[in-house]
């Protein structure tokens, strides 16, 4: 329908409001008329018409209101109007019939609408019903001169934006006024609040309110209360009345996914059009590092952090992250958590980080900036920490046998590119090693254990060599420890391992106690087995082969004896010590004069081979007289 076509039907459907019965009725199209059941306008539709194809733009309504329904309870299209009756013309505007129009009460609530809730909107306490549809009545009054619907745009900067029904408002009549309102700050990807509020600022009631909101395809709907009655092409509200002097806010939370103009648009069917702009802002952030890029060990390496924002929006909450890597301190440790605040847009707020060099090498300082507005920004700074290095390796015998000698040579290098002053080297002497002798003017603490060397100045890429000799002492495994020291600080460690075992040595000794000796006479041979060595000797055994002409009287030992015609044998022995020996004792006597010969033969577990002895006696007769 045009827009002139539009003007006439609302200035006569007004005029026949204020005239009365009387009135005459003007010519307009069939669809405006409230009781017209025909072809259906845009904003009214039958039960049987078909769902308008949705527009290219609609990204919201059907997901967050696509359960709005009647208020029996049924999703339902919109009612068509009724035909309201006409209004007694108005025959006196005294101060007291004024009184008495402002005072109509709202009719009764219908029995199938839900009950109403209160909910705190712009620190006041209103009351909204459940399911979206505030009840009201008002008496439609004649029209101006001028149409009712009027467009009222609003600049971004105003918080409040006013949408008026109509350029004058006549006693006894209803002037609705639309307001626009920002409740918080407007930012991409952030959710925030608008308020729709319809004002009734005339001197008469307003009926069959209804209120139209449009939102661009930029933004995403989240709440709405009260909800609204239609949700296709744009949000739908009505009231039956709206009394004069009072209001109805809408509370609308929404998401703007673009920064700009953020262009709202909402309407009164009846009378008036409000239009907003708001500006869309969007935060964003920035970090910069600045601090030295190469340091001495041990020197302060402090550093600035700038966050800046560059954007439109305020970025609020905002946290400052830092990861320190192992060769630079913190006293709060190597991950730091600090929070900035809000950051006004152009603004900038600057961190200094004290920091200490504590290791050599290429060492990296790691931020990130985050705000609640999703804003995020990172930044990577490199320090080389510069130290002077000092290596050490330690070289000797994985491997001695107690008594044994062993050499240790020590390496000490500078593999960096900075002298080190004052370099001393020590040797850790282990338990089961004695000191022997240090080159280059090396010193044994014997206190400590310890071997002592000076080496001074060492420069960048030069290699030294100090030694010492050792003796093994005591079987078992060993670690030989060295370290190196410099005045910077710079230490090095290394060791050695070396194992030292014990050797049984067994040696035998074959002894005639009388020689030579009578016939007849006792006499004995005794078999000495000594452990001359580091270990003990383990199961030790004892074979006499006896000469033909010598009678055995006893055996006597360590261990038991069997005996027989030609041979002694001692069972064996379980151990003989280092240092210690065992006499096997063999008592004979001689029964034909000659020279006998006994035989030993011993044998262990610490042997090899046997060890094979033996001992002559010379066995004589008294002479003839």
């Amino acid at each position: 329908m045009r827009r002139g076509t539009w003007t006439l039907a609302v200035a006569g459907a007004l005029s026949l409001h204020a005239g009365g019965a009387g009135a005459a009725e003007p010519d307009v199209p069939p669809s405006f008329n409230p009781g017209y059941s025909g072809i259906p306008t845009r904003y009214e539709r039958s039960p049987n018409a078909a769902a308008p194809k949705a527009a290219s733009n609609k990204n919201f309504y059907d997901e967050l209101f696509g359960d709005v329904q009647t208020l029996s309870g049924t999703p339902q299209a919109a009612p068509k109007a009724a035909t309201a009756p006409a209004a007694p013309a108005a025959k006196a505007t005294s101060p007291a019939a004024l009184k008495t129009a402002a005072k109509v009460a709202d009719p009764p609530r219908p029995t199938s609408a839900p009950p109403s809730k209160s909910i705190p909107l712009d620190d006041q306490t209103r009351t909204f019903p459940a399911g979206g549809v505030m009840q009201a009545g008002y008496d439609k009054s004649p029209a101006g001169e001028n149409s009712f619907i009027q467009p009222v745009r609003a600049t971004s900067e105003a918080p409040v934006l006013t949408a008026t029904a109509s350029p004058t408002a006549a006693a006894g009549s209803p002037h609705v006024t639309m307001e626009w309102i920002k409740k918080s700050d407007i930012n991409v990807g952030q959710e925030c609040e608008l308020h729709l509020v319809a004002k009734n600022s005339g001197t008469g009631m307003a009926t069959q309110v209804k209120l139209e909101a449009t939102f661009p395809s930029t933004v995403r709907l989240t709440a709405a209360e009260p909800k609204p009655e239609a949700a296709q092409e744009k949000l739908v509200w009505k009231f039956d009345s709206l009394a004069a002097g009072a209001e109805k806010r809408i509370a609308i939370k929404l998401v703007p996914s673009r920064r700009g103009d953020l262009g709202t648009s909402s309407q009164v069917s009846y009378s008036g059009q409000s239009s907003a702009v708001f500006k869309v802002e969007e935060p964003l952030l920035k970090v910069t590092i600045k601090g030295p890029k190469e340091v001495q060990l041990g020197d302060p390496a402090s550093q600035l952090i700038t966050i800046t924002n560059p954007g439109t929006g305020v970025a609020q909450n905002v946290k400052l992250e830092a990861v320190l890597s192992e060769g630079l301190e913190h006293p709060r440790g190597e991950r730091l958590n600090i929070d900035i605040g809000s950051i006004n847009p152009g603004d900038s707020q600057v961190v200094r980080l004290g920091l200490s060099a504590a290791k050599g090498g290429i060492q990296t300082l790691q931020v990130a900036a985050t705000s609640s507005s999703d804003a995020s920004a990172t930044a990577v700074e490199k320090v080389t920490v510069i130290a002077p290095s000092l290596a050490v390796n330690i070289a000797g015998p994985g491997l001695r046998y107690v008594g044994r000698a062993a050499t240790y040579t020590i390496n000490v290098s500078n593999d960096g590119t900075v002298a080190n002053n004052n370099v001393r080297v020590s040797h850790r002497v282990p338990d089961g090693f004695q000191f022997v002798s240090a080159d280059r003017g090396g010193k044994y603490d014997a206190s400590q254990k310890t071997v002592h060397w000076f080496l001074g100045r060492v420069e960048g890429g030069q290699k030294t060599q100090v030694s010492c000799e050792l003796t093994a002492a005591t079987a078992g495994d060993y670690s030989h420890a060295v370290s190196v020291l410099s005045d910077s600080g710079v230490r090095a460690e290394n060791r050695v391992a070396t194992t030292v075992k014990g050797a049984a040595a067994l040696s035998t000794e074959v002894v005639d106690l009388n020689d030579p000796v009578e016939v007849g006479v006792e006499t004995a041979w005794e078999v000495r087995v000594r452990n001359e060595g580091s270990k003990a000797a383990t199961n030790i055994a004892v074979l006499c082969e006896l000469p033909q002409h010598v009678q055995v009287v006893s055996a006597k030992g360590p261990t038991q004896a069997l005996a027989d015609k030609s041979s002694i044998v001692f069972r064996g022995l379980p151990e003989l010590a280092p240092g210690q020996q065992a006499i096997f004792r063999i008592q004979v006597k001689g029964v034909v004069e000659g020279t006998h010969r006994l035989r030993t033969k011993v044998t262990s577990d610490s042997l090899e081979e046997p060890l094979l002895m033996e001992e002559a006696t010379k066995f004589y007769a008294d002479a003839p007289k």
